[in-house]
């Protein structure tokens, strides 16, 4: 069996890693001698992350050769898998659904047996925007989505092709306890030790309120004086300083360190970039750290993670892998991911919108949530592993029964 899984960006982005990983223990429990190929510009370092072989693609190139190289690979496919995130939506831009749609297209044309994999629908308003999601959808023998409000959209726009619901793969990631080697290379890039890793406060935070919403270019094409409005930038300003105020509250209240876990790793997006504007902003800056170097595995950076004593997240995949990590908590959402994913879990009660982050009461709200998590701490944990374990197997099923329409 050989399987080639179209990603999304997860050369760059932490959280689609996390997904590329789910995906590919999916294809693993159903077919266990299956040949798996992905897409990075890193091959050498994906290969020794995920145990499969990349080709030497960037999962958003639109280069002619780049695109050959895709479509080569597909045609010589039993099966093409079309994972990510939330890849189908115009809240962000149009601009890119015209993208996928060629770009699928083109695999549809060599390949018949392509298959959407537990992918997010997410905010989309304009018209031609859901047009061009239900031709694109419809191009798949199946559709595998990530909550029932995905397949509800789908549904409502019109698409014929069969649409499974299920959850974010993200999910049956595995965790890699740290061990000597990587505790070493966390201190050599960060500074942090292993005993002030033990018990931190761990922050999953992105950049919001800086970009226009639901324009056609996307955010990291837009020229640097078309990124950012006078009515984002104040809300970005009181945002990034709530978040300042919220971490040294964290410190004050837990005498733990802060450490800050970028999910997006391109310039673009600049999570750690973003950290460190947060940090500057602190009173007690000497007691947070940033794990920017990209030398962790999937598994590594969950390890990681496990140490913590609590995590605050808005950054969606930085709160699913805390979770399977088995760490408390909450999660400040900018879209419904975040929201659905913590009704999944049942711990919807420690979900906030965004937004919350505007208002003059944030850090004791924020404070109280994550009191109220270790305060329950055991019996926490003990419900993420039951819902986590809940997930995977209903992951298994349903990637066999998005599968089972191909032939």
């Amino acid at each position: 069996m050989r399987v080639l899984i179209h990603n999304s960006d997860s050369p760059h982005n932490r959280g689609d890693r996390a997904i590329l990983a789910g995906n590919v223990e999916l294809v693993r429990r159903r077919w266990p001698d299956a040949e798996i190929v992905s897409l990075s510009q890193y091959p050498d370092r994906d290969a020794a992350w995920f145990g499969i072989r990349f080709l030497p693609v960037s999962p958003y190139s639109t280069g002619i050769g780049d695109l050959f190289a895709l479509l080569r690979a597909a045609r010589g496919a039993d099966l093409v898998l079309w994972g990510g995130g939330e890849i189908l939506k115009d809240y962000t831009n149009k601009l890119g659904l015209v993208y996928w749609f060629g770009k699928m297209l083109l695999v549809r044309t060599v390949n018949r047996n392509l298959v959407g994999a537990f992918q997010g629908i997410g905010p989309t308003s304009a018209g031609i925007s859901k047009r061009l999601i239900r031709a694109t959808v419809d191009l798949c023998r199946s559709f595998a989505v990530r909550d029932d409000e995905s397949r509800e959209k789908l549904l409502a726009w019109g698409v014929r092709t069969p649409v499974v619901s299920s959850f974010d793969p993200a999910v049956v990631g595995t965790v890699q306890q740290p061990d000597a080697d990587v505790l070493a290379r966390l201190e050599a890039t960060t500074g942090l030790t292993a005993d002030r890793l033990e018990g931190s406060i761990g922050f999953g935070v992105r950049r919001w309120f800086h970009y226009k919403r639901s324009g056609w270019i996307p955010f990291r094409f837009l020229p640097k004086r078309f990124r950012q409005t006078g009515v984002d930038s104040e809300r970005l300003v009181t945002y990034r300083q709530a978040l300042a105020d919220l971490a040294d509250r964290q410190v004050e209240r837990w005498d733990a360190d802060v450490v800050f876990y970028p999910m997006h790793m391109e310039a673009s997006e600049g999570d750690a970039a973003f950290a460190r504007e947060v940090i500057a902003l602190m009173q007690h800056g000497d007691r947070t750290h940033v794990v920017e170097a990209d030398a962790f595995s999937p598994s590594e950076y969950a390890g990681l993670m496990s140490r913590s004593r609590l995590f605050l997240a808005s950054r969606l995949h930085s709160a699913i892998v805390a979770t399977i990590a088995g760490v408390p908590a909450a999660v400040l959402y900018y879209v419904d991911k975040g929201r659905l994913f913590f009704e999944q879990m049942g711990q919807q009660a420690y979900s906030k919108p965004i937004e919350s982050a505007l208002e003059p009461t944030f850090v004791d709200d924020v404070t109280a949530l994550l009191e109220d998590l270790d305060g329950q701490h055991e019996a926490i944990r003990a419900r993420l592993a039951e819902g986590v374990a809940t997930m995977a197997t209903a992951l298994d099923a349903d990637f066999a029964e998005a599968t089972s329409h191909t032939r």
